[in-house]
């Protein structure tokens, strides 16, 4: 799904150094695209009266909004599926930044990360008719145990997973744990925060009573990160705005704030930035 572009206006009273301002010339213009899948809470598919809008929202696109907005630059997401939108932002011509990208060594051939400016906790999820009595995860190690399921395109490199560990035929949450249920595989391993982001819109995984889950211990935070193609000429240059920022916003609180909008006042110290 394509968006318009959104206009972007600077903050009353900001100030922005020389150099910002001139990296900021630079790019006009962002084009952005992200998982049609979405990936709640940080970029979906608003919702109205239960019913799915066009409006792309969450706390990814509210903080790069800001960003950008204090740079007057014009910005659109575009949701696309996510092994495409991969393969075109690489070339750095039609799209020239993704907001939720985990660090790779594969990845980060291709692409620039911003620092991280959200982490996430781990979980793995289990069939209960296939394992009534649970799985034996004490450790990341344990992991490589088991057969594990994955989403065609994501990164599990950030588990310490080989890419052979994971079976990626599945299109989506959906397909996945209907894999777990036929026994096609043991586990999959997934943010606990994106689990629970998609039953608030609406798409209540966690609602099947034959899904088990449990945080993996031992699990380093999963980070993420702005990512911009390396073949977009103004690549550092935007990576420089987006670090500067990202600086000011967490030393301010401004995460946080934005976080706490996004999810709610119990949203507690999320997300830390390690």
């Amino acid at each position: 799904m394509v968006a318009s572009w959104a206009g972007a206006a600077l903050a009353a009273g900001a100030v922005l150094s020389a150099p910002a301002a001139r990296a900021a010339a630079s790019f006009p213009a962002i084009a952005i695209c992200e998982d049609e899948n979405e990936w709640p809470p940080y970029s979906y598919f608003q919702r109205v009266n239960g019913n799915r809008t066009s409006n792309v929202v969450g706390y990814a696109v509210d903080v790069i909004a800001e960003i950008l907005g204090r740079y007057n630059i014009r910005w659109r997401i575009d949701m696309i599926p996510w092994q495409r939108c991969l393969a075109v932002a690489r070339l750095g011509k039609q799209y020239q930044l993704t907001l939720n990208m985990s660090w790779s060594e594969e990845r980060a051939r291709d692409f620039l990360f911003s620092k991280p400016y959200y982490s996430t906790t781990t979980y793995y999820y289990y069939s209960r008719k296939r394992n009534p009595q649970g799985l034996a995860v004490n450790s990341p190690a344990d992991l490589h145990n088991y057969r594990l399921c994955g989403v065609r395109g994501y990164n599990y490199a950030g588990y310490g997973l080989q890419a052979g560990e994971v079976d990626q035929g599945a299109s989506d949450f959906k397909a996945m744990i209907a894999k777990l249920h036929l026994g096609r595989c043991a586990l999959f391993v997934e943010k606990n925060e994106v689990m629970l982001g998609y039953t608030a819109i609406g798409k209540d995984y966690l609602a099947d009573p034959d899904l088990g889950l449990a945080p993996v211990p031992g699990m380093p935070p999963g980070l993420f990160h702005f990512a911009i193609p390396k073949t977009f000429p103004q690549a550092q240059a935007l990576l420089q705005v987006l670090d500067g920022e990202l600086t000011r916003m967490q030393d301010s609180g401004r995460l946080q704030a934005l976080w706490a909008k996004a999810v709610g006042p119990s949203a507690g110290r999320r997300p830390p930035v390690h």
